[in-house]
């Protein structure tokens, strides 16, 4: 089985077919509700509680719309950026779907999202935990910030409107604000962008695309031509691809890289790919004209193919072979960390409901473990097992390759319910509540 990570290795300094010459700026907007306005001194004070110091070179900006009550910028230990802070009044149907309809002040913070600072690697060390990757420690500070800058009792939402992303204050309790765990252990680089999914209809190939890379200062990654069956490997190659870029370099243009064990892929600026896509199917050049002059990457695999004329192509062999689960993908780290967390604090739920349904011949409960000696010079695997018993402390599974393992809760890194659901949709540690209603 492939280990969890595995950085890209292909000894080459960082394409510049992929430079970014400037990253989007990212807003967070947070729905407040009541008549009274909010204070810009509990703002500061929000501010300071989340960067761990009180902001420094305030200063009011000024206000030439009406509707705009307050707004300052300042500086925070260890950006770069300054970051702008403000109070509006909410207009009706303003938020996602209606909401939080009775808001009436919207806080909103901007900004342009930075790497890690040394504060975070001195963290990690105290802490023997993995550097945050960049921005993610950034991004859980400005939440936090706009989150708590009216207090969370009167926050009603906030809202990531590039992403279309709603944080619930129960979200912003836990993942932002320190609930059950501390600020932002639960967050990972997942909370950066978001993969849309477009096609002329059902049966026609796919197009999939990232959307928030830009703001970190990556090109936005893009398949083509992805045959319908295969769309829920290429969205996980996609997904696992896009996190890791955050903190990875990404490889040269057109030079093969390593997205899992022997799964070599190549990325290749998406004007070029998409020139021999069809004006029918998705992802043609004529769909590309409102993208600007950024660059985009499209997933292809490696080596052109073509003996008239060479063309970069979907990578179709390597998403059947993760269809077939004969290859796994490179992650990184602070995902398999955030996997782990969230599988443990929840494993008691999947040992009641294995408790009330594991003798069911149609309801199937996994758990990915770690397994092997402990050697330093020899990775442990991470291998999916069939539960035959789960206690509060660990458990007992199986599978054709490992056989019969009994393992701690220390081990545990994943687990999935099949069968529960109808539809055939798996349950897993992000979905902890459907569990808890069955």
């Amino acid at each position: 089985m492939a280990r969890e990570h595995q950085p890209i290795q292909i000894g080459l300094p960082p394409e510049s077919a992929w430079r970014i010459t400037e990253p989007t700026p990212i807003s967070l907007v947070a729905f407040i509700a009541g008549d009274e306005l909010p204070d810009p001194g509990e703002a500061f004070l929000a501010a300071a509680r989340a960067f761990g110091a009180e902001p420094t070179s305030v200063e009011p900006m000024p206000i030439d719309d009406p509707s705009i009550h307050w707004a300052f910028s300042f500086e925070a230990r260890g950006r770069t950026s300054r970051v702008l802070l403000w109070c509006e009044a909410a207009r009706p149907g303003q938020s996602p779907d209606n909401r939080a309809p009775d808001a009436r002040h919207l806080i909103v913070i901007q900004t342009l999202l930075e790497p890690s600072t040394p504060d975070d690697a001195a963290r990690a060390a105290a802490t023997k935990q993995a550097v945050w990757p960049a921005s993610v420690a950034d991004f859980v500070r400005l939440a936090a910030t706009a989150a708590g800058a009216a207090g969370l009792a009167r926050t009603q939402l906030l809202f990531d409107p590039e992403l279309g992303i709603v944080y619930s204050p129960e979200d912003c309790a836990r993942l932002f604000l320190g609930g059950a765990t501390p600020p932002g252990e639960l967050v990972d680089e997942r909370h950066l962008y978001r993969i849309e999914l477009r096609s002329r209809g059902p049966g026609t190939p796919q197009w999939i695309t990232t959307v928030g890379l830009a703001r970190v200062g990556k090109p936005e990654l893009e398949m083509l031509e992805v045959p319908e069956p295969l769309t829920a490997a290429a969205l996980q190659l996609i997904d696992a691809l896009a996190a890791r870029f955050i903190s990875e370099e990404l490889p040269h243009a057109g030079v093969p890289f390593e997205a899992g064990v022997d799964l070599a892929l190549a990325l290749v600026p998406a004007t070029e790919a998409a020139e021999t896509v069809a004006p029918e199917v998705a992802g043609s050049p004529a769909d590309r004209a409102r993208f600007g002059p950024a660059p985009r990457a499209a997933v292809c695999a490696a080596g052109q193919r073509g003996s008239f004329r060479k063309i970069w192509s979907t990578p179709v062999e390597a998403l059947e072979r993760l269809m077939r689960h004969d290859a796994g993908l490179f992650l990184s780290l602070r995902i398999v960390e955030v996997r782990e967390r969230l599988a443990r604090s929840t494993w008691n739920d999947l040992a009641a409901a294995h408790a009330t349904h594991g003798a069911s011949a149609t309801i199937a409960f996994l758990v990915k473990v770690a397994h092997g000696e402990t050697d330093a010079d020899t990775p442990l695997e991470h291998v999916w097992i069939a539960v035959t018993k789960a206690t509060s402390t660990g458990g007992r599974g199986s599978s054709p390759h490992t056989g019969a393992i009994d393992f701690a809760l220390d081990a545990v890194g994943d687990w999935r319910v099949l069968g529960l659901l109808d539809g055939g949709e798996s349950i897993g540690p992000d979905r902890v509540d459907l569990l808890r209603t069955r």
